[in-house]
């Protein structure tokens, strides 16, 4: 049997070649509309991004005591990339350094629109596949965002925001659940079995894929 290694690696082999050619199709799209420009967005974190899931991967593999590895490094990446954007300093830094980005190599503006443009490109509708991403932000009922933080989450991340009761842990469960079970079409129920009445927030991150897998002898 394949080891876990092998078996992770041929995982993320398998989606960069989806994704590369759901890219390429968009990227064609974009250059038709917008002659002026020569790469989407999220070209420019690619690479970022794939040093982070195989650095993820490593880590793991390591710890894992099972056979397969099974996880979504755009996902994990994309929640933490939307919270960078209510931190400051020292955690602002060092969440976008753990992702692998450097803002003297890349505006960190330019991070975001590219996370945007990898979102609505993974979403867009396709007759062989159905992908759907999604993240909710659970934050305790006394706490008030900033407008600001709010409206670049729900249009750079299509992220959601919460007023949630932690206290109530059984609420604030089946509000969590609620909302992932729906955004999963039923596949991810119960995702949240313990929750401490002491937290403040909650950042839940979920993706649904539907399609057609082929075999080979």
């Amino acid at each position: 049997m394949p080891s876990s290694i092998s078996w992770g690696l041929l995982l993320l082999a398998g989606l960069s070649c989806l994704a590369a050619g759901s890219l390429a199709e968009d990227a064609q799209e974009t250059d038709a509309s917008k002659p002026d420009q020569e790469h989407p967005a999220c070209h420019k974190i690619a690479p970022n991004l794939a040093e982070f899931a195989f650095s993820l991967y490593r880590v793991l593999a390591h710890e894992s005591n099972t056979t397969n590895i099974f996880f979504s490094p755009v996902s994990i990446a994309t929640a933490l990339a939307s919270l960078s954007l209510g931190t400051k300093a020292d955690t602002h830094t060092q969440i976008l350094e753990g992702l692998g980005f450097n803002n003297t190599d890349i505006p960190e503006a330019e991070i975001h629109q590219g996370f945007q443009h990898l979102l609505q490109t993974l979403n867009k509708p396709n007759r062989q596949l159905q992908l759907t991403t999604g993240s909710g932000l659970f934050i305790d009922h006394n706490l008030k965002l900033l407008d600001k933080f709010l409206e670049d989450v729900k249009n750079l991340y299509h992220s959601e925001a919460f007023s949630t009761n932690f206290t109530n842990t059984e609420e604030a469960k089946k509000q969590i659940n609620t909302y992932v079970e729906k955004g999963t079409h039923g596949k991810i129920v119960d995702l949240v079995k313990d929750l401490n009445r002491d937290s403040v927030l909650a950042l839940v991150n979920y993706i649904f894929f539907k399609g057609k897998m082929s075999q080979s002898a």
